[in-house]
């Protein structure tokens, strides 16, 4: 199964890609890094069309069939970067219908890390419900812990656990 990774962190090579890089060995699967786009914010006049978000959704629907998004916790929920692609989902809502047909039956998994092994109850709910809205398959979530630029020997369990759920 054809997978990707999408990165939203800050830190392109800091603690969320250190368990990025982890997953990557065990599943096989690409990375995508959102900060190497450039992908403004949603626009209800969709004046922004000349960004890359457009260009890479279709390159994303075409080749992988599963997403992984993996952003640190901000502020008790995603990266910036995460929440302004997401938002441009929209954009597949209204104007790329068709483009946003493709992503009915695909799979949608979510990944965070932090320093502390408390994620919150409600950090998943805007990947679990927006999957559901989208006609995705949710396969679930991990929380990772990263210190001192170490992966915790638990996240590393969970990483393990959650290849498995989503190579099947």
């Amino acid at each position: 199964m054809s997978g990707v990774i999408i990165l939203g962190s800050s830190a392109s090579h800091g603690n969320t890609r250190k368990v990025v890089d982890r997953l990557m060995e065990k599943t096989g699967f690409d990375l995508i890094d959102l900060r190497d786009y450039s992908i403004g914010y949603f626009d209800y006049l969709h004046e922004n069309r000349g960004d890359d978000f457009i260009p890479l959704m279709r390159q994303l629907t075409e080749k992988y069939e599963t997403f992984v998004f993996a952003s640190p916790i901000y502020w008790y929920s995603m990266s910036a970067i995460m929440k302004t692609f997401f938002d441009r989902i929209s954009d597949l809502l209204k104007i790329e219908k068709d483009l946003g047909r493709t992503l009915r039956g695909k799979n949608m998994a979510a990944l965070s890390c932090s320093g502390h092994d408390d994620q919150g109850a409600y950090y998943w709910k805007p990947f679990e419900l927006s999957a559901d809205y989208l006609g995705m398959h949710y396969k679930g979530h991990i929380h990772t812990v990263v210190e001192n630029a170490i992966i915790s020997s638990d996240s590393i369990d969970r990483i393990d656990d959650f290849t498995r759920t989503l190579l099947d």
